[in-house]
C-alpha cells in the first residue's frame, strides 16, 4: 500500500487495477460503480467539498477540523475486488533485493523504535505489502508479523505470523505488540480512527504506533494545490492520489485523530525519502530545509499509548497485589464503546464511522 504524492510525469504500473489511477474519468467509473458518502469521524458532521480532480472525485473537508477525505468514495468491496486484488503489488515491488531508499526509510523507522522502546522487540506491519520491511526488520533482529487486506505473494513466503483482512476485524488471539506500524497505509484505511484505536488495543506496555502518511500541508503538496487551483496543471489535484488514498492528513488532523483513538505523540518529523544514487549538494541542501520546517511530503507520527484513569487504577491495584504488569488483557478497553457507537443509526445515505 505504500505510495507518495505522485508527479504528473510518473509513469504507472502495468497492472491493470494500477491503470485505474491515471485513467479516464469514464474508464474510472466503468469499473467502480458502487460508492458511498462519509461523514468525519472525529466530529461527525457532513463534509464541504473544495475540489472535484481530474478523474471526477470529490475531495471533501470537515467544516469543524479540517479534516480533508474522499467523499463519496468506492465501497470496501469494490475496493478489494478492483484495486486491492493479488496484482497491486508488481513484480519490481516484490524483489529480494531492497532498494537503498528503502533501506534508508526502514533504518531511520528501526532506530526511532529501538530509541523509544529502549530495545528490539515484536513489530506488527499493518499493511504489509511484499513483505519488504518485514524482511528487513527480521534480518535486523526484530521478530515481526504482519496484515494486509489481501496478503501478497512475497508475504505469503515469509516465516512470521501473518493475517488477511481489516485490522479491527482480526483476532489476534491474545497477542500483543512492542511496534504497530502504519507505514504510507492510514490514508488507504476505511476508518483510520477504528485502526488506530485498534492497534492501541494491540500495544505491549510502553509500546509505540507509528503512523507514516502523505503531509497534505508539505510544501510540495501546497504548490501542486496552489497550481490545480488555478488550473495550472494538466491533471488537476493528480498529488492526492484520490482513488487510492481516502484520506489527506496535516500535522494537525492527524494529531487530532491519534489522540481521540487514545494514544499521545511522543516524536513527529517531516523525513525526505532519501533516492538511489547520490545526492548533489542542492539536492541535500534542499532536504535539510524540508525536514528541519518540518515541510517535507511525508509526516511521521511517533506514538504511545494514553492510559484511561481506570487502566491507571487497575495497573496499581495489581503491583499492588504482586500481579504482572503485563496483564492489559483485563485494563479498560475504547475498542468496544468505538463499535459500540459505529452501529448508532445514520442518514442512509451517510456512513458517520462513529464520534466522540
Amino acid at each position: 500500500m505504500a505510495s507518495d504524492f505522485l508527479t504528473d510525469n510518473e509513469t504507472l504500473v502495468a497492472d491493470a487495477p494500477r491503470k485505474l489511477f491515471g485513467s479516464s474519468n469514464e474508464a474510472v467509473r466503468s469499473a467502480l460503480n458502487q460508492f458511498e458518502e462519509v461523514a468525519c469521524p472525529l466530529c461527525c458532521v457532513t463534509p464541504v467539498r473544495f475540489a472535484v480532480d481530474y478523474q471526477g472525485f470529490q475531495l471533501c473537508r470537515c467544516p469543524t477540523c479540517d479534516l480533508q477525505f474522499l467523499s463519496p468514495r468506492p465501497t470496501v468491496e469494490q475496493l478489494t475486488e478492483n484495486v486491492y486484488n493479488e496484482t497491486y503489488f508488481s513484480e519490481s515491488e516484490s524483489a529480494n533485493e531492497l532498494a537503498a531508499a528503502d533501506r534508508y526509510q526502514f533504518g531511520r523507522q528501526l532506530g526511532n523504535f529501538e530509541k523509544f522502546l529502549a530495545g528490539r522487540g515484536t513489530i506488527l506491519d499493518v499493511g504489509c505489502g511484499d513483505g519488504s520491511f518485514l524482511r528487513y526488520a527480521q534480518s535486523e533482529g526484530w521478530r515481526v508479523a504482519g496484515t494486509d487486506i489481501r496478503l501478497a505473494a512475497g508475504a505469503r513466503a515469509m516465516s512470521c505470523p501473518l493475517w488477511e483482512g481489516q485490522l479491527q476485524e482480526i483476532d489476534f488471539g491474545g497477542r500483543r505488540f512492542d511496534v504497530v506500524r502504519f507505514n504510507q497505509v492510514l490514508e488507504h484505511t476505511q476508518n483510520p480512527l477504528l485502526e488506530l484505536a485498534r492497534s492501541r488495543e494491540l500495544l505491549n506496555a510502553g509500546g509505540i504506533v507509528f503512523v507514516s502518511v502523505p503531509n497534505i500541508a508539505g510544501l510540495s503538496p501546497r504548490l501542486k494545490s496552489a497550481q490545480s487551483r488555478f488550473h495550472l496543471k494538466r491533471k488537476r489535484w493528480r498529488h492526492y492520489a484520490a482513488l487510492h488514498h481516502l484520506w489527506f492528513f496535516s500535522t494537525d488532523t492527524l494529531q487530532r485523530l491519534v489522540e481521540h483513538a487514545g494514544l499521545r505523540v511522543l516524536h513527529w518529523e517531516t523525513p525526505v525519502l532519501k533516492k538511489s544514487g547520490q545526492s548533489s549538494f542542492i539536492e541535500r541542501l534542499y532536504r535539510k530545509f524540508l525536514e528541519g520546517s518540518r515541510t517535507a511530503s511525508i509526516l511521521d507520527f511517533y506514538c504511545q499509548r494514553e492510559e484511561t484513569e481506570g487502566e491507571t487504577r487497575g495497573r496499581g491495584d495489581a503491583e499492588t497485589r504482586g500481579e504482572s504488569k503485563s496483564s492489559h488483557a483485563h485494563s479498560t478497553s475504547i475498542l468496544p464503546l468505538i463499535l459500540f457507537l459505529r452501529r448508532v443509526p445514520a442518514s442512509p445515505r451517510l456512513r458517520v464511522s462513529l464520534c466522540f
